[in-house]
């Protein structure tokens, strides 16, 4: 079981998500706006987050690199429609995953990123 934040702007998709992952056993907070009171996060402690930070019609960089301020180690999996080929901001992330109706791979990559040594000794 992983306690695992999602932020994406739609509903729909979060709803999804949130659902899915709960399903198998993990505790899931979902945001939808970049605007969001850390102390939630905090209190909350996720082990992973899944970020859509491609945020009406543009790459949102400064939020990935606040989450990476506020908690640094955190494991960061990117879940978008666009792939921002080439941006320096892809060395900070754990993961890149198109969005798709269809969330093995996302899930694969979940799996994969919380089974790295380092995170299993810190969880």
């Amino acid at each position: 079981m992983a306690k695992i934040l999602i932020f994406d702007e739609y509903p729909s998709i979060r709803n999804l998500l949130a659902e899915e992952l709960a399903g198998e056993g993990n505790v899931v907070l979902s945001i939808g706006q970049p605007e969001f009171r850390w102390e939630e996060i905090a209190a909350f402690n996720p082990d992973l987050a899944i970020l859509d930070i491609f945020i009406r019609g543009k790459f949102r960089w400064e939020f990935l690199e606040e989450v990476r301020k506020q908690d640094p180690p955190l494991p960061i999996i990117i879940y978008s429609g666009y792939y921002p080929g080439g941006d320096p901001h892809l060395d900070q992330i754990d993961g890149f995953i198109l969005k798709s109706c269809f969330l093995d791979e996302l899930k694969q990559c979940i799996a994969n990123v919380l089974r790295q040594p380092d995170l299993a000794a810190s969880m």
